[in-house]
């Protein structure tokens, strides 16, 4: 039996078995949670493992890599503790733990096997043991109509960039190779403000700094100047998310000011622009079971950049077999490769005797995944990808190009927090 066979099967049998739980606070630590929360301090331990594997595609099929994090932070209501009322203090610190590889370059670990971008980009290359990720102040004016976070933080902590509703394999490659905005355990200065105009529209915008020194050069978060910042990341848009919490819209421009260096030619200029629009619509709703259905559309503007356009598609299925806080998915993406990217991966292989042969622009990928919660603290989330046409965006020197193939996740959550009381 085929490995992702065997992962719907499994998928299957879990999903059948019942599922409530009381939402309490339970644990350990439990009175230590509430004496806490008496003070306006909400702590947060959250452990997230990815595991994926690639099994018939990639410059190097079935390999296998991991990435492990362990966050640790709090939210702090200066209300109580301070008498400064509408104002928090969000901290947070990501260990990275039980990483397999992970790392830089990409072509000689796990990104650098899968190839693709759709196979290798879930795993983030996390190469030092923690980072602060977060350290903002957060004040709100006008009832909470106004919103301002201030600090070390992360533009996709506030824009609506993962609407998949799952966290395994929810990526946008223009986001990810042209904003200048790091994966989110990777903070930076930042500033972020929100206006909720009526009940369902909002508009907001946001400034951060793009300093990917701070990771190649293993600072930890710990290093406040800009003095390697390559450039600053500038995103506004618009959004409408009305009472129901499951729809939500929202398009988003941005311009990243750092020198974009085109891949072929070796020309460079300062700054690239594009655009990014995502949803999430409810189609129906029978008490808790629904049907929901998501969709991105993204572009960059200028062909130094490795894409020029990514467009995306899903269904879920909420409360499948009676289970409440469970979902399935399936979804559809297409991903167009800039020529000069495609050019460039060419003249690499060919200088290492490699294939001749052209990539193809058009990437497809089709998948199954799932959120499924096996307790009211610890989830999995299985993945299955169809590539089709698979590019080699992080490894452009193979020798070959890859061929269609399959790649299998599994991301397990586990709420540490919850679990000790807190």
């Amino acid at each position: 039996m085929n490995t992702p066979l065997r992962l719907c099967i499994c998928l299957l049998a879990v999903s059948l078995l019942p599922q409530a739980w009381a939402q309490t606070r339970e644990g350990p630590l439990a009175d230590l949670g509430e004496q806490l929360a008496g003070y306006g301090i909400q702590p947060h331990v959250q452990f997230w493992s990815l595991s994926m594997k690639n099994l018939d595609t990639g410059p190097r099929p079935h390999s296998f890599g991991n990435s492990g994090d362990l966050f640790i932070g709090a939210d702090i209501n200066l209300g109580p503790l301070a008498g400064l009322d509408s104002s928090t203090v969000h901290i947070e610190e990501t260990l990275f733990i039980l990483d397999q590889g992970t790392g830089q370059p990409t072509s000689r670990n796990w990104q650098g096997a899968a190839g693709s971008y759709f196979a290798g980009a879930p795993i983030h290359n996390d190469i030092t043991s923690n980072q602060l990720s977060l350290l903002t102040v957060e004040h709100q004016w006008l009832d909470g109509r106004l919103d301002l976070h201030v600090g070390r933080t992360n533009a996709r902590r506030y824009f609506y960039i993962y609407n998949c509703d799952t966290v395994v394999t929810c990526n946008d490659p223009i986001i990810d190779a042209s904003t200048g905005v790091l994966p989110p355990p990777y903070g930076a200065w930042g500033g972020y403000l929100k206006y909720q105009v009526n009940p369902s529209l909002y508009v907001h915008a946001g400034v951060f700094e793009s300093n990917p020194m701070d990771y190649l050069k293993k600072r930890n978060g710990l290093d406040f100047s800009t003095e390697d910042a390559s450039g600053t990341s500038v995103l506004l848009g618009l959004g409408s998310k009305p009472g129901d919490d499951t729809t939500q819209y929202e398009l988003n421009a941005y311009f990243n000011t750092a020198r974009q260096v085109d891949p072929l030619t070796g020309a460079s200029d300062h700054g690239t622009a594009g655009a990014f629009f995502k949803f999430r619509q409810t189609l129906w709703r029978a008490n808790l079971q629904g049907l929901q259905v998501f969709g991105s559309l993204s572009a960059a503007a200028d062909d130094k950049q490795p894409f020029s356009h990514f467009a995306e598609a899903g269904l879920t299925y909420l409360a499948p077999f009676d289970r409440p806080q469970d979902k399935l998915n399936v979804k559809a993406s297409y991903l167009r490769v800039n020529p000069h990217q495609l050019a460039f991966q060419q003249r690499l292989r060919t200088d290492n005797n490699g294939n001749p042969r052209l990539g193809e622009r058009d990437v497809y990928a089709l998948e199954a995944n799932a959120h499924v919660a096996l307790s009211r603290n610890l989830s999995i989330e299985p993945s299955v990808q169809y590539l089709i046409n698979p590019d080699n965006f992080y490894n452009p020197g193979a020798r070959e190009l890859s061929g269609n193939g399959f790649v299998v996740g599994l991301q397990v959550m586990l709420d540490v927090g919850s679990l000790l009381g807190l």
